[in-house]
């Protein structure tokens, strides 16, 4: 990926970003190796470690996440919108395998996307495309040397297996398979997003409302409507629910009882007319964040200026009653700004000079 980027753009354009997992005697240097390189080539480069205990099961999924938080953490924080990743042809094949072994949805067979984006960053992956075997010919022919990680020849991991089982002229085929998932997937994502412009009402605390009997008669298909329900319960609740789940709540909505449900950090609250989609209180971290210098982001829902030294927390039963009436668990889920002073506001209904409130970009139909 560096050796393509630096064919693309002058070296002073560039930051390279090398993560030690801490998990191999000799990832340290090899990182460092790295920080030579771009050194030599007058690039910047910075080493990302993921530091405390380390996971007993589930590495290599836990890695990958705490990976992307530690590099998209860092270009946030260092003005940086786009970060390159060098997964290739193979990378998607192997993944569409290990998807296809544990559920059939779209979005898990669609495997790793071109394009997505992680704590807002955007996340470009532009040699899917490409054969590990063809970028390697490429390194040698240029002359330039790699390190390969010997956690990709360790048979206890499941993508290891696999990619010893899988056949050569197999990585084409599944990576055919992720195209057309992807393309339905989007799709049925461009459907779902176009009714939600079109239907839904998104408050500024943080709640979606869905017309029940609009929702049920509407010209969507099931699946599509799963994708309304899935994205309204992520907007709200940050989670991610399983297809499978998603589709049984949508099965007890249509079937026209009211009822309560939490699903995926959100609480669901359907009622005869309308769906109430929320934060579901239980599932913040009551751990009052600390307000620096910049805007924060509370909750992954609310961007908040408050006076340095400040804290936010979430309001409980601190939260008034406003004049309108709203479900008490979305009162609870609101932000309270404690300041420096010791009194607490709640910028959603005392307006106070320096401290501003605002949805977050997922909030954005």
């Amino acid at each position: 990926m560096l050796h393509l980027a630096m064919l693309e753009r002058p070296a002073s354009c560039l930051v390279v970003l090398t993560v030690d997992h801490g998990l191999r005697d000799a990832s340290r240097a090899e990182a460092e190796h790295v920080a030579q390189l771009c050194a030599v080539r007058g690039i910047e480069h910075h080493i990302l470690t993921w530091t405390g205990d380390k996971p007993s099961t589930g590495i290599q999924a836990k890695a990958r996440a705490a990976r992307y938080d530690l590099m998209t953490i860092w270009c946030a924080s260092h003005g940086v919108a786009t970060l390159l990743t060098a997964h290739t042809m193979d990378d998607q094949a192997e993944t569409v395998v290990m998807r296809s072994r544990r559920t059939q949805s779209l979005k898990s067979l669609a495997g790793i996307w071109p394009e997505s984006r992680w704590n807002g960053i955007r996340i470009i992956r532009p040699l899917l495309k490409e054969r590990r075997t063809g970028l390697r010919e490429m390194l040698r022919a240029a002359g330039v040397t790699w390190s390969d990680d010997p956690s990709n020849d360790n048979p206890k991991f499941e993508r290891v297996r696999i990619r010893a089982d899988m056949a050569d002229n197999d990585v084409a085929r599944l990576a055919a398979v992720a195209d057309e998932a992807r393309q339905e997937a989007e799709r049925r994502g461009a459907v779902a997003a176009q009714w939600l412009r079109s239907h839904a009402v998104v408050e500024a605390i943080g709640m979606v409302r869905l017309s029940r009997p609009g929702l049920g008669s509407s010209l969507l298909e099931r699946e599509e409507m799963d994708e309304v329900l899935g994205r309204t319960i992520h907007m709200a609740g940050g989670g991610l629910p399983e297809p499978d789940a998603i589709t049984s709540l949508l099965a007890r909505i249509l079937a026209g009882n009211a009822f309560r449900s939490t699903l995926g950090g959100a609480m669901v609250a359907v009622r005869q007319a309308e769906i109430l989609i929320g934060r579901e209180p239980v599932r913040i971290d009551a751990t009052p964040a600390l307000v620096g210098d910049e805007p924060q982001l509370w909750d992954g829902r609310f961007q908040l200026t408050a006076p340095p030294g400040s804290r936010i927390l979430p309001a409980g039963p601190r939260c008034p009653k406003p004049e309108r009436a709203l479900p008490a668990f979305v009162l609870a889920g609101l932000p309270a700004v404690i300041l420096p002073s010791g009194e607490t506001v709640l910028p959603h209904f005392q307006p106070s000079a320096g401290i501003s409130v605002s949805l977050g970009e997922r909030f954005h139909l």
